[in-house]
């Protein structure tokens, strides 16, 4: 209860504080008619008067939906502005008209009131929409920039001199020793956080806007909109020669634009397609601006043209003309600055591209290509489905796009593009070059197609070899091998019989033929026991994994063999207990192992192996060497794969995955 009751603190002080503001702002205008009416005083601007209502509103609203956000409490320190007015009214009439009480202290607020302007505009931008600053950073730019506002309000707070409601208001507080360095320091503060700071905020928010996703890209597109109308309104005023109506409409409307724009973000950011208003408004504020750039420095610099005559027409002819073919490169730049690559669609194409090449093997590209096209489009999510390949990179957040991939006639699967809000569609140029890549994932689910074709033509050829080697070795060794046997007994016999007729010189040749049949037989069980190994036929796959591991007193072995292993393909069968060879041999030559334990068994159609021990472990960068290089061929020959791991608390763990089903 205590965070919720904090919070609705927060929200009733914003309101106060902001309510206090306007009605400050309200008070002001009868009093200042009442005061110009008997006294000369500066005029009370339209500006003033809006940024000192709508600025505070706009923060008590953000702070009623998140009050412990900071650009909030930003947008309300411009409450302050309305007590500067009214105060600085009341040090004008105890001034010009008649002694009042406490008029002191407003003069001293009329010296230094404006400054929270200072602090709004260029921290603005680095704190909205959710208050925090985008890095560390420029968490020190903030810092910064509050400093030197800071620092310039403080020297403004003790410079001597008159005020902007009348010079002879003057400042109860002023030093008059230090008036210089203190008129230094407010000039320079001011002007840092004005100029330098404003600039750091707007390429804060550029950059920012650029890496947003979702609403945070919105409502900061939002903002950079109401910047870009605030920034031509102030132009326009401060370009105006003359005063006058004109310029004080244009100085209050941008100073309205903003808090509006952030009106807008907070409750409507999905209004319209904020981005490309953005951009055109971009664009086209920069080409007007270029034209009448040109023709007022040649008023200016070069003092030849009139007002109306040709040489002037012929200038600005040829700045529109220069703005018409200059038109889609500045279009390029303004939506790479904002927007990134994703509006260029060949950009994002070339990227990705770029990101795919390096993979070895179609299912790695893809997954290659959905992470390089999620982080172009910067889209929550960005997935591939199909029958021969799938990849994903990201969570959907919103539902996505879908786009049909297919190659050379055959549909080969589906792109998803996750949506970055509900209801969201892509532009056109995401859809195209969604659409190109989509072509690209579907070459690569192609070839993952042919790849998996090859691998599962293996595993059958592997399958079938090792069957067939079964076969054989039954035949050579319950058939061929006896009957030579038998032979060779039968010529010893005859030689014998031969012999003892008196005709040794035939026996001795009979002897030659039955020693050739032996080494024949010798040969035949070499042959029969390269086919496969005899200990699998004599004792099955779960005995000769016993026998691995029996008899060793370091490391002490242990076993668990599920009855579901006596009955396997042979090329399983083979593959396993290779595995399981060399995975005890190395633990128990190299691992220095305590004690080291074998697991088998069939789950889901697939042969778990697994042998681990709790030895030295693994080294850093291990080497492949020719044992764990055959492990993983037996493995993946008959369609499986082996897994190196390390144990926690030091060790290693070999697991296979072998099918046992085509």
């Amino acid at each position: 209860m205590k965070p919720d009751l904090s919070d609705r603190t927060l929200v009733l002080a914003a309101r106060a504080a902001a309510a206090a503001g306007v009605l400050s702002c309200v008070a002001v205008i009868p009093l200042h008619r009442w005061t110009t009416a008997r006294a000369e005083i500066t005029d009370l601007y339209l500006a003033d008067l809006v940024l000192g209502t709508v600025w505070p509103a706009v923060g008590a609203l953000v702070a009623s939906r998140s009050p412990r956000n900071r650009a909030a409490w930003l947008l309300l320190l411009t409450s302050l502005i309305g007590p500067y007015l009214l105060l600085s009214h009341y040090a004008a009439i105890d001034a010009l008209i008649r002694p009042l009480p406490g008029a002191a202290f407003g003069a001293w607020v009329a010296a230094w009131g404006f400054a929270p302007y200072w602090l709004c505009v260029p921290l603005l931008p680095v704190l909205f929409p959710d208050g925090r600053p985008p890095s560390r950073r420029w968490g020190l730019f903030a810092k910064a920039v509050t400093a030197a506002g800071g620092a310039a309000a403080l020297a403004a707070m003790f410079h001597p001199g008159g005020t902007d409601v009348s010079p002879v208001v003057v400042n109860p507080l002023g030093v008059e020793t230090l008036a210089v360095p203190l008129g230094a320091v407010t000039m320079a503060g001011s002007y840092s956080t004005l100029l330098v700071g404003t600039l750091g905020g707007v390429a804060c928010l550029v950059g920012r806007g650029r890496r947003a996703t979702g609403a945070e890209r919105d409502q900061l597109q939002w903002l950079m909109l109401g910047g870009l109308v605030m920034g031509v309104c102030l132009a326009f005023a401060g370009l105006t020669l003359a005063g006058g109506l004109l310029p004080e409409l244009a100085l209050s409307a941008g100073l309205f634009a903003l808090p509006a724009s952030i009106v807008v973000a907070v409750l409507r950011h999905r209004l319209f397609d904020i981005e490309a208003v953005l951009g055109r408004s971009v664009i086209y504020t920069l080409l007007c601006g270029f034209v009448l750039a040109v023709y007022a420095l040649a008023v200016i610099w070069l003092g030849r043209l009139a007002v109306g005559s040709p040489l002037g027409y012929l200038l600005v002819g040829g700045a529109a003309v220069a703005v018409a073919a200059g038109h889609g490169t500045v279009q390029r730049w303004v939506e790479l600055l904002l927007f990134g690559h994703r509006r260029d669609p060949y950009a994002v194409v070339s990227r990705v591209g770029r990101q795919v090449a390096p993979a070895s093997e179609p299912v790695e590209a893809l997954r290659r290509l959905t992470d390089a096209l999620r982080r172009e489009l910067e889209v929550p999510y960005v997935a591939f489905t199909g029958p021969s390949a799938e990849a994903a990179s990201g969570e959907p957040r919103h539902g996505w796009h879908t786009v049909p991939c297919s190659a050379l006639g055959q549909d080969l699967g589906e792109l998803h593009v996750g949506l970055r809000q509900p209801g969201e569609r892509l532009l056109p140029q995401e859809r195209e070059a969604v659409d190109e890549v989509a072509g690209r994932a579907a070459a690569l689910a192609y070839a993952a197609g042919l790849v998996q074709d090859v691998a599962s033509s293996r595993s059958r050829i592997v399958a079938a070899r090792e069957e067939e080697r079964r076969r054989l070795r039954a035949d050579l060794h319950d058939g061929l091998g006896p009957v030579l046997a038998g032979t060779a007994h039968q010529l010893d016999a005859l030689a014998r019989r031969i012999d003892r007729a008196g005709h040794e010189e035939w026996a001795g040749q009979l002897r030659g033929l039955r020693d050739r049949v032996k080494t024949a037989v010798g040969d035949l069980r070499t042959v029969v026991q390269g086919l496969r190994p005899a200990v699998l036929d004599q004792l099955g796959l779960p005995g000769a994994l016993r026998e691995l591991v029996n008899g060793y007193e370091t490391p002490a072995c242990s076993y668990l063999i599920a009855p579901e292993c006596a009955e396997l393909p042979a090329a399983v069968e083979v593959a396993a207990y290779r595995i399981a060879s060399e995975a005890v041999g190395n633990g128990v030559r190299h691992s220095a192992a305590g004690s080291l334990r074998l697991l088998a068994e069939v789950s889901e159609g697939f042969l778990v192996l697994t042998v681990e021990d709790n030895g030295c472990g693994l080294p850093a960068r291990p080497r492949a060497g020719v044992g764990l290089g055959s492990m993983r061929e037996r493995a993946e020959e008959v369609g499986g794969r082996l897994d190196l791991l390390p144990v926690p608390g030091g060790g290693t763990r070999v697991r296979a995955v072998l099918p046992v089903k085509e």
